[in-house]
């Protein structure tokens, strides 16, 4: 029935601040882009950040938690620092594993979980 995740859409004030973290700075790759959306490749997932319309795409920070896999989440954290992107909290060790919450820069949360 279902093949796969097609994309998951969230909502962005901004396109080009919205680009400049989730490209420029934790380095995901464009799949398209117009005036009204960007859609990156985050690790097979297609996240597609739209512009508010009133109808699908409501206020921006509104939408889900984005859950990010990393092999070395110091390093990851580490390397995060020097694009200026630090830890919104953790990193914690906990029954979850080991794990650390960013914030985009609409306020929408971005947890980097590490393998294990």
């Amino acid at each position: 029935m279902f093949e796969e995740c097609a994309f998951i859409a969230v909502t962005t004030t901004d396109l080009a601040q919205a680009k400049r973290f989730w490209v420029g700075l934790l380095g995901f790759a464009i799949v398209r882009e117009d005036e009204n959306y960007l859609m990156v490749d985050a690790g097979r997932v297609r996240l597609c950040f739209d512009l508010p319309d009133g109808a699908e795409h409501q206020q921006s920070g509104s939408d889900p938690v984005i859950g990010l896999k990393v092999k070395d989440l110091d390093a990851t954290l580490e390397a995060l620092s020097c694009r200026g992107i630090r830890a919104a909290a953790g990193p914690f060790a906990d029954h979850h594993g080991k794990w650390a919450k960013l914030l985009d820069p609409d306020g929408r949360t971005v947890i980097l979980t590490e393998r294990g």
